[in-house]
């Protein structure tokens, strides 16, 4: 598919970001960073994000559609218990895993993760994706992709209420 096709955003509030290039994981946890937007984004400022940046700042309260997905290359896993999730910082309190995602995948193999879920945000709010795996040897990464759609690791928001 090509990014260059029109999507009725008329009173829909939407955002959609990806990768262009790989970005080395750690072993642990890594926060993931979106350098581009789909030309379709229809944000009306409800969150602002910053090319190149992991952090995106919510700016209405309100009812909110989040997905993460993601593809990550293969390496010599620990164990096969792999993760992503959605991060939540909220203002007195630190950042905390607040939508997660498990799966078991075997060693030296790639895999993708995706999760989805409706989550009420509020004005302030921080959010972030999150890769959390640990390895010991090769350097596993999140695929990114310069074709404009999201093929492979991309975060999208939507704005329900």
């Amino acid at each position: 598919m090509s990014g260059n096709f029109v999507v009725p955003v008329n009173n829909l509030f939407i955002g959609q970001y990806y990768k262009s290039v790989n970005q080395n994981l750690t072993s642990g946890a890594t926060d993931i960073t979106f350098d581009l937007t789909q030309t379709w984004n229809n944000t009306g400022g409800y969150v602002t994000h910053t090319n190149g940046s992991t952090d995106f700042t919510v700016n209405q309260t309100g009812l909110y559609q989040l997905e993460f997905n993601t593809t990550i290359t293969a390496a010599t896993w620990t164990d096969t218990l792999k993760q992503i999730s959605i991060d939540l910082t909220r203002s007195p309190f630190p950042e905390q895993v607040t939508i997660i995602q498990n799966a078991a995948i075997p060693t030296l193999r790639g895999y993708g993760q995706s999760l989805s879920a409706i989550f009420y945000l509020v004005t302030g709010d921080v959010i972030n994706c999150r890769v959390v795996n640990t390895y010991t040897s090769g350097t596993p990464q999140v695929v990114g992709d310069s074709n404009p759609f999201e093929l492979n690791t991309w975060f999208t928001w939507k704005y329900i209420h």
